[in-house]
């Protein structure tokens, strides 16, 4: 039996920066006059900040989805429809070209022969199934878990119980989870009490008490893991 390898889909498989810049771009035209960098960093970090509280449990996905963009425009003294521009914003993010981070594709070639390959994301399902539609990844994986299933998001201990009484508790053991969130995937896999392995593709300082069993440049570097 191939060890088990749970594999985190954006900024590790897929660039979701470069889809998030196409869709903020999309929508922000409709609120104002020209969007700039600044605008855009600026909405980053909002965006990021939500979705940290949703992993420390502190925001629900529906107060996210719903809070970040009334956030980011009360910034301009714009009011909006939260619940509204957001959906804008996930049918842009859905269709937006997937960018694969480097070296992705020809790496999962090798890796599928040594591992069991499964996708683990707290996306939002609808746009992540979107997404995942314009890749062959469904052809790779052997299965794919997204948190809206699971009932719960990495990095808690539930979302992982969930996908190993899906997949077999005994590939507990062997497993390994790859992704480039410290908080959410490495975290994760601690609380799992399984290896992890941090890509730092991005060139980020960890200055955390969370510590990877593992840390790759370069997604490539996965195929000399021992």
């Amino acid at each position: 039996m191939k060890p088990t390898m749970l594999i985190d889909f954006d900024d590790t498989l897929v660039d979701f920066i470069d889809a998030e810049i196409q869709a903020f771009y999309t929508i922000a035209k409709d609120y104002l006059n020209e969007a700039t960098e600044s605008d855009l960093q600026t909405f980053m970090r909002v965006n990021q900040a939500h979705w940290e509280a949703f992993q420390r449990g502190e925001l629900n996905k529906e107060e996210v989805l719903n809070h970040r963009f009334r956030n980011f425009f009360a910034r301009y003294d714009i009011e909006v429809d939260g619940p509204k521009v957001d959906h804008e914003y996930r049918t842009a993010l859905s269709k937006a070209t997937v960018k694969y981070m480097p070296h992705v594709l020809t790496t999962l070639d090798i890796l599928k022969n040594h591992y069991d390959l499964y996708i683990v994301t707290n996306g939002v399902r609808i746009t992540q199934l979107r997404r995942l539609k314009q890749t062959p990844f469904e052809t790779i994986f052997k299965d794919i878990f997204i948190s809206e299933d699971t009932g719960s998001q990495k990095p808690k201990p539930e979302f992982f119980d969930y996908v190993f009484n899906h997949i077999g508790n005994d590939r507990r053991e062997d497993a390994i989870i790859v992704g480039d969130s410290l908080t959410s995937d490495i975290q994760g896999g601690i609380n799992a009490g399984i290896r992890t392995c941090w890509y730092n593709g991005r060139d980020k300082v960890n200055d955390s008490d969370i510590q990877p069993d593992y840390t790759i440049q370069s997604f490539d570097q996965l195929v000399h893991l021992k």
